[in-house]
């Protein structure tokens, strides 16, 4: 039997006795189903409502494919009639939310002319897939300023219920994906929306609608956007770290992304002069180690990055070593063993006595390997070896 769900007409009862008509599982958890029930199960890209049922506690909402919604619990009540509720912040965020996504569609299609190909209500942000390939924040600020403007006009939130034959009276922005009965949510002179899910009773509930980014998919834009309480917290958050952020920099707000642009430059030429003059120290310390006539060079330093020890083994081949066996105990324990091209030795032939000394893994060709060792103590052990195995031709 299919369970009456009260919410399609009443969106606002939190509180209500419960009549258990069964006790199963959903999807491998305990699952309640009530007679008659004001808890939203997940669909239409809303999420399900959490809560309560006597003193078990709701976790998700499921509605089945012949009707019953399925309560899932952290376990089943004792009771056949109990008192339960509807975790009602949770909900109103919900109502906030979807409203705001019918309003801020509608506010596309008329400004723009973008259809809405899909919506998510998620947990934290919600988002809308555009018909659009391309959306500018002049874009955004004329979307925003339309949508916004209708939910300061408070309008009221009308529902209608209709079947397949009555709907054509409708205006609809998009066709309804159900059959039977029908219900229509009514924006006055703004939108007509077949949908299932939980509204505010008028528009001012929303509070505001803010868009807070995008992204480009399959060739449409996927916005982002807030409503209500959600786009206070994260307004609240960005203009403290804002505020905070430019008061630290002994600026105006207004200032500080000029300010971050130019010290992101500096940086930038600042790092491009450090790894020129790192270079050079790195040639010279080459050149130093490797003398006249040119020698084999070995060396095992306490602190090196991988990218330094290589591009050390790689200095000393250009000065005029015939081989090098380049380590680094930290902060990653790492060997390098390199050879001119007059050099015999085929080192990939070496590569598995190397992995075996320093336990550890890596590869490379007949004139240069690399290998990550497992630990300090295996740097240090497959440096000794490389170096004997060179040293002895």
């Amino acid at each position: 039997m299919a369970s009456e769900r009260r919410y399609y007409d009443d969106g606002y009862t939190a509180s209500f006795t419960g009549k258990v008509a069964g006790v199963g599982e959903h999807d491998g958890r305990p699952a309640v189903e009530l007679e008659e029930s004001w808890f939203y199960p997940e669909s239409g890209g809303q999420l399900g409502d959490h809560g309560s049922i006597g003193e078990s506690r709701v976790q998700d909402v499921q509605a089945g494919a012949d009707g019953r919604v399925w309560h899932v619990v952290d376990t089943p009540p004792a009771a056949a009639e109990v008192p339960c509720e509807v975790d009602w912040a949770r909900r109103f965020d919900h109502m906030q939310q979807h409203t705001g996504q019918h309003v801020l569609s509608a506010a596309l299609e008329r400004a723009r002319g973008w259809a809405t190909l899909s919506s998510t209500l998620g947990e934290e942000r919600s988002v809308i897939e555009i018909s659009s390939a391309e959306v500018s924040w002049r874009d955004i600020e004329h979307l925003e300023t339309a949508a916004n403007r209708l939910l300061w006009e408070d309008r009221p939130i009308v529902l209608h219920w209709t079947d397949a034959a009555g709907v054509a009276r409708f205006a609809l922005r998009k066709p309804p994906q159900v059959e039977g009965r029908i219900r229509i949510v009514e924006i006055p002179d703004w939108d007509l929306s077949a949908c299932g899910g939980t509204h505010t009773r008028r528009t001012g509930e929303v509070g505001v609608i803010k868009v807070v980014g995008w992204e480009k998919v399959r060739g449409n834009v996927r916005l982002s956007f807030l409503c209500g309480e959600r786009a206070l917290r994260d307004h609240a958050w960005r203009t403290e770290s804002l505020l905070e952020s430019a008061k630290k920099r002994t600026l105006k707000d207004r200032d500080l992304i000029a300010h971050l642009e130019r010290a992101a430059e500096e940086r930038d030429e600042l790092s491009k002069r450090l790894r020129e003059l790192q270079a050079r120290l790195l040639a010279d310390e080459a050149r130093a180690r490797v003398g006249t006539p040119p020698q084999p060079v070995a060396e095992l330093a306490e602190t090196r990055s991988r990218e330094e020890a290589r591009a050390f083994a790689l200095a000393c081949l250009s000065a005029g070593a015939p081989w090098v066996v380049s380590g680094a105990l930290a902060p990653e324990p790492v060997l390098v063993v390199a050879r001119a091209k007059s050099h015999p030795a085929d080192l990939k032939a070496l590569l598995p006595e190397l992995l075996a000394a320093s336990r550890g893994k890596g590869g490379g060709s007949p004139d240069q390997l690399q290998i990550a060792a497992a630990d300090a103590a295996g740097a240090s052990a497959g440096f000794e070896r490389a170096r004997a195995k060179l040293a002895q031709g």
